[in-house]
């Protein structure tokens, strides 16, 4: 089974496959405690160009295992304003998370 970092990177990656407007992905963290456990959701702050401003809406899935997605995720879309607006704290995450780690899109590899 992947670690959450390894899921979070293959969810990204799935995002920015099927979303032309997705222009940066970051990790949301909360409580290093409530991070280590297995029924803590993977977060992600998606800022999105293609959405329209609507605050912090954290929407939740579940774990999906036939995709290959073991752990519950939250997903935090945002247009690029509201992500400026949340680095000058002007908005705000719940729960006392903060933006994390980011994580880039991959090129593709080119055709052999």
């Amino acid at each position: 089974m992947p670690t959450k970092d390894e899921e979070a990177r293959v969810l990204a990656q799935m995002h920015y496959e099927v979303d032309a407007g997705l222009s940066h992905v970051f990790r949301i963290k909360g409580a290093a405690e409530l991070e280590l456990k297995p029924a803590e959701p993977i977060k992600l702050l998606e800022v999105n160009e293609c959405t329209v401003p609507s605050g912090i809406m954290p929407i939740r899935f579940g774990p999906c295992p036939e995709s290959g997605l073991y752990y519950s995720s939250i997903i935090v879309e945002v247009t690029p304003d509201e992500f400026l607006r949340i680095q000058s704290q002007e908005l705000k995450l719940p729960h006392g998370w903060k933006i994390a780690d980011p994580i880039p899109r991959l090129l593709a590899e080119a055709p052999r």
